[in-house]
Formats: C-alpha cells, structure tokens, sequence
C-alpha cells in the first residue's frame, strides 16, 4: 500500500487495515475454539490489536486533513 497524503487515501487506509484486523481477529476466535490451536489465537489477536490501531490511527489523520479540493473543471 504506497503512502497515503491525502485525507482521502488515509480513509481508504483506515478501511484497509480495518478490513485486516476483522480478518485476524476472526483467525485468532476461530484458533482459540480449537485445542490444538488455541496456543496461537493471542498472537493473532495482538496483530489484530494492532491493525486496529493503525485503522484508528489513520481514520484520525483523515479526521484531521482538510477535505480534498474539488478538481478545476474551468481550467
């Protein structure tokens, strides 16, 4: 994912990485409903922590940036 700068791409970056910590965090359920696995069901909820956070992180930059400008269609 290359580097958001603006508002727009930080939104689209909160989504992206919130799309990722629902997936793990689904994982790391599924994982600690098994025995065999349930050993690694904390690790992929603390990646889905963190995702969440970096979701939550970019969706306050968003928050933070100015609206996009609207394109000049008189130029």
């Amino acid at each position: 994912m290359p580097e958001p700068k603006t508002r727009e791409d930080y939104f689209a970056a909160a989504s992206h990485h919130l799309a990722k910590a629902i997936h793990l965090a689904g994982y790391a359920e599924d994982l600690a409903h098994t025995p065999n696995n349930r050993h690694k069901s904390s690790d992929y909820a603390a990646a889905a922590a963190v995702q969440a956070d970096i979701a939550r992180s970019a969706a306050a930059i968003a928050q933070a940036l100015p609206e996009d400008a609207p394109e000049d269609t008189n130029a």
